[in-house]
């Protein structure tokens, strides 16, 4: 039996509820209507239709005179991939190869003096994008190599380091460039050829989601067996630019990459210079003209199953 208390509470709970209730609904009724919704004028109107207009206009005029030339996958007559290496060692060739009007991709080494720097400019506009790469150190058959101009600066992964030694290395070498979206050896003839060597790094790229680019230094690499073991994305270069740094032999690696786009995807591999901004700058209009568009590796790898020779190593 419930006492005299504990009914008298129970009352009172009801009335306080009542009450609350009773002056909400009082302070509803008191509560002032919404206001009316803003009169739309057809001046108004038509100041806001010119806005969007304007807009429009603007963004059709800066793409028109500065947004990238591109032309569909399934529209081109070629596709290439053009990936400037050694990036982050100055920033005047970077400037013009970045100011032109095509996606290409940059290797970003991860000791160069504007590293940070030029990651910052390559993605400082997002109507621009630019896919960038880690251009990670790798040993080449010649050691001295290493120590000459500014390799000193860098940390090479040598085929005698003990795998966790040689993760640690990749991912201090990550941290460095931190918008990469896949690697590529730098130099590494003897690195890039050591199976173990290449199968201790891949674990590292498979947990990240980027992809690697074997820079095909050497003939015998094992670049592209180790990374597709771990299942990590991966493509060949195909043709170097600039093997010969004359402007006309660049031009003449150009145009043999550009026909052999025509049959199947390629990779173009380039460095910084004077002549290769030069041929790029004047001959990736005219082929773009001949529908050989230029795509982000990514792109490549995306269409690889349509693409049967991506990872020749032809040279």
């Amino acid at each position: 039996m419930r006492s005299r208390g504990s009914e008298r509470r129970d009352l009172a709970l009801r009335l306080s509820l009542a009450l609350w209730v009773a002056f909400a609904g009082l302070m509803l009724l008191r509560a002032p209507p919404p206001p009316s919704p803003p009169v739309t004028t057809a001046e108004a109107e038509a100041i806001f239709q010119r806005t969007v207009d304007q807009t429009v206009e603007k963004a059709r005029l800066w793409q028109d005179e500065r947004g990238d030339q591109t032309i569909a996958w399934d529209q081109a007559r070629g596709h290439l991939a053009i990936v400037i290496d050694d990036v982050g060692r100055e920033l005047h060739l970077l400037e013009q190869l970045h100011a032109l009007r095509f996606p290409l991709t940059f290797s970003v080494l991860p000791g160069a003096v504007y590293a940070a720097g030029a990651q910052l400019r390559l993605r400082a506009d997002r109507r621009r994008y630019r896919e960038i790469l880690l251009h990670l150190p790798c040993e080449p058959e010649d050691p001295t190599k290493m120590l000459e101009g500014r390799e000193p600066e860098e940390h090479f992964l040598r085929v005698s380091d003990p795998p966790e030694r040689l993760r640690a290395a990749l991912r201090a070498a990550l941290d460095r460039v931190p918008a990469a979206d896949g690697v590529n050896n730098h130099m590494g003839s003897r690195f890039t050829a050591d199976r173990a060597a290449m199968d201790a790094l891949m674990p590292e790229l498979q947990a990240r989601g980027l992809f690697f680019l074997d820079s095909q230094t050497t003939a015998n690499s094992r670049g592209l067996a180790a990374a597709a073991a771990a299942g990590v994305p991966t493509l060949a270069r195909d043709v170097f630019l600039d093997v010969d740094p004359a402007p006309g032999a660049v031009l003449a690696q150009l145009e043999r990459a550009a026909e052999r786009a025509r049959d199947r995807p390629t990779v173009i591999i380039a460095h910084p210079s004077p002549a290769v901004v030069e041929v790029l700058r004047d001959a990736l209009p005219r082929l773009h003209r001949e529908g050989i568009g230029v795509y982000p590796l990514r792109e490549l790898l995306t269409r690889r199953h349509a693409s049967p020779g991506a990872a020749s190593s032809a040279q």
